[in-house]
């Protein structure tokens, strides 16, 4: 019940999903603590030489670090003025 075309994208789709492997690997162990994945993350996407963090986000990590929420992926993204 799609536009036309939609049937032979979705098969095309499910075809390849079904056929071709992946060389697919997180880019870090979820296990890592918080600092850590971040780290991770500015140096091997982003390039950074190192990470230093004001105040308050150091505050935010220990609180996350205390109600447990420190072994949940890390989402982080910049834009093209904080590099």
């Amino acid at each position: 019940m799609g536009g036309a075309g939609g049937d032979a994208l979705a098969s095309a789709v499910v075809e390849t999903l079904n056929s071709k492997s992946t060389s697919f690997k997180p880019l870090y162990d979820e296990k890592l603590n918080i600092k850590e994945k971040i780290e991770i993350i500015a140096k091997n996407i982003y390039g950074a030489g190192k990470v230093n963090y004001s105040a308050k986000a150091e505050k935010e990590i220990l609180n996350l670090e205390k109600i447990n929420q420190d072994k949940l992926p890390i989402c982080m993204a910049k834009t093209q003025y904080s590099l």
